[in-house]
């Protein structure tokens, strides 16, 4: 088992039963907490005294640091069981993300901040502006002092945070250069200079510190500002690549819970005077969920070594992550909804009530740190690198070793962080030759998804190299943005299927990858033969590893 395994299987121990009135986080609070929009102060400080902060700052600060895969595990573990808490906490990681691209002074000022446990927030969005952090309003005046103006709203963690990473105007025209970012530690600000905005009455995650502030020129020490002044869009957008991915991790404890309560319901459900399991239509349609499961995991634990081991291409990267994986995920909890009919909106039944929750939780991950459209907008930005990837011919057996989930890892170096990839994606470039190294004795079934998936790719390949290129993407730019995506995920399903050193029961198995490559190609819209038998197989493979008392899971030593 692999450093990054450990540590979250130690935290995963740590946390305890959350049955038991012993756990840090058990589902009684879950609930109670939930129905009165309550913030989890009392997980969140078990949470420090843990140390879990430690694992969002570089060892070069003094943290543990070496790169995204240990903080998206343990934060994955705390999203299974409360996604609320995981918010609440892992939000420091994210709001200092930014410092330790830039280094020097703000990041030596933020570390033992973070260290100690108290809240870093990231103030980007503004009201009435939405994604467009390109017209930030907020403004960074210097008439002899250095003083905030403006607000920031909705942000998480605005109230509770001591500090925060703040996106100001420090020139007026727009544009790369007019935007600065500046660490306000509230510890050092004047407390009458800014007032907060109220708490947002949230849909999911009702009990997370979603608010906002507002600056009146609140004076700030001159050091303050996170990099050099006009680099402020330019640090957002590194920074993204190492927080979208991250926030995936939320997506696989939305994932966790969900498969729990689907294997719960098929195992203990009777219909018609027969077992829900013994049903074919119910086991398709149950081993189709665990396949995107399966699908979602995979994606972004690979996308997670591409962090400090093809840290270049994190651009494309990034967005592909965090695209398809909350997308995947939201499929699956329709489907799980629809499968468990009125269950799911129920609650105080055998567990309903956290699906319930789980369910609501989810729908927030796909806005975080860019929305959906934000995201593909980002992949079609990167159409001319992805054609000229294409053309060259990648090293598959180092690209494995890169992407093995229980392999070495390099520490990350910020700087390698690059605004536009230079070949796009190397593992979408790899398809064909990785196919090339495929058992040839791999089962039918098998074999015939991947002819489906490697054509499907080929002609994606083609699409990506023709489209015009054009300042205003329209439908067909976006649509062969999203078939990219899950071009990325099929590929590393076939990454895993040849390199993982830290492969489960299940994933030594090629049943995962025939259910999990079946749905990538229906969504790229080339629907693959005899699929059906591959779910109903996946789900008996799901149901066996569950009787055994393990976790459907692609990695050994994951509890769920």
């Amino acid at each position: 088992m692999s450093g990054a395994f450990a540590r979250a299987l130690d935290l995963d121990r740590h946390l305890g039963d959350a049955t038991s009135t012993a756990a840090i986080i058990r589902d009684s609070d879950t609930i109670s907490f939930d129905e009165r929009s309550e913030f989890p102060q009392v997980a969140v400080d078990a949470l420090n005294e843990w140390g879990l902060q430690r694992s969002y700052v570089p060892i070069e600060f003094g943290g543990e640091m070496t790169d995204v895969l240990a903080p998206m595990l343990q934060i994955r573990h705390i999203a299974r069981r409360d996604m609320t808490v995981a918010v609440a906490h892992g939000k420091s990681f994210l709001g200092a993300v930014c410092a330790w691209v830039a280094g020097g002074t703000s990041a030596k000022h933020l570390a033992p901040i973070v260290l100690s446990g108290a809240p870093v927030s990231w103030g980007l969005t503004e009201q009435g502006r939405g994604s467009d952090i390109l017209r930030t309003a907020t403004h960074y005046r210097t008439d002899g002092t250095m003083r905030i103006e403006g607000g920031k709203w909705p942000i998480n963690n605005a109230t509770r945070g001591r500090a925060m990473c703040v996106l100001v105007r420090t020139r007026n025209e727009i544009g790369p250069r007019s935007l600065s970012l500046v660490l306000a530690d509230k510890e050092e600000l004047d407390p009458a200079s800014f007032e907060y905005r109220p708490k947002v009455q949230t849909h999911g995650i009702k009990g997370a510190d979603i608010s906002g502030i507002d600056w009146h020129g609140t004076e700030v020490p001159a050091d303050r500002l996170v990099g050099e002044s006009g680099k402020g869009l330019d640090l957002v957008l590194r920074a993204l690549q190492l927080t979208r991915p991250t926030c995936t991790a939320l997506s696989l404890g939305g994932a966790d819970r969900a498969v729990e309560a689907v294997l719960d319901f098929v195992t203990n459900r009777r219909l018609y005077g027969r077992r829900l399991l013994d049903l074919p239509e119910a086991a398709t349609d149950a081993g189709a969920m665990f396949a995107d499961a399966l699908i979602a995991e995979a994606t972004a634990i690979v996308g997670a070594r591409h962090v400090a081991n093809l840290t270049d291409e994190m651009a494309l990267i990034s967005a592909l992550v965090k695209y398809v994986v909350p997308a995947t995920v939201d499929a699956l909890y329709r489907d799980a909804t629809r499968f468990l009919g009125a269950r799911s909106q129920l609650s105080g039944i055998a567990g309903a009530g956290l699906f319930e929750k789980a369910a609501r939780d989810n729908r927030v991950v796909g806005i975080f740190d860019g929305n959906s459209v934000v995201n593909l907008h980002a992949i079609v930005n990167e159409f001319q690198s992805v054609a000229k990837g294409a053309r060259q011919h990648p090293e598959t057996a180092q690209l494995l070793n890169a992407l093995d989930p229980g392999a070495p890892t390099a520490t990350l170096d910020f700087t390698r962080l690059r605004l536009i990839t230079r070949a796009g994606s190397s593992l979408v470039s790899a398809v064909e030759p990785l196919v090339g190294m495929l058992p040839a004795e791999s089962p039918p079934a098998f074999n015939r998804v991947v002819k489906v998936f490697t054509s499907a790719v080929a002609v994606l390949i083609q699409d990506v190299s023709s489209i015009p290129r054009t300042a205003a993407p329209g439908a067909a730019h976006f649509d062969i943005a999203r078939r990219l995506a899950e071009a990325f995920a099929g590929a590393s399903c076939l990454a895993l299927v040849l390199q993982n050193s830290s492969a489960s029961g299940l994933a030594n198995e090629t049943v995962w990858a025939t259910a999990a490559l079946s749905r990538v190609c229906q969504r790229m819209g080339r629907p693959v033969q005899g699929a059906a038998a591959s779910y109903a197989e996946l789900h008996e493979l799901a149901l066996a590893t569950h009787h055994r008392g393990t976790t459907v899971s692609l990695f050994d030593g994951w509890t769920a």
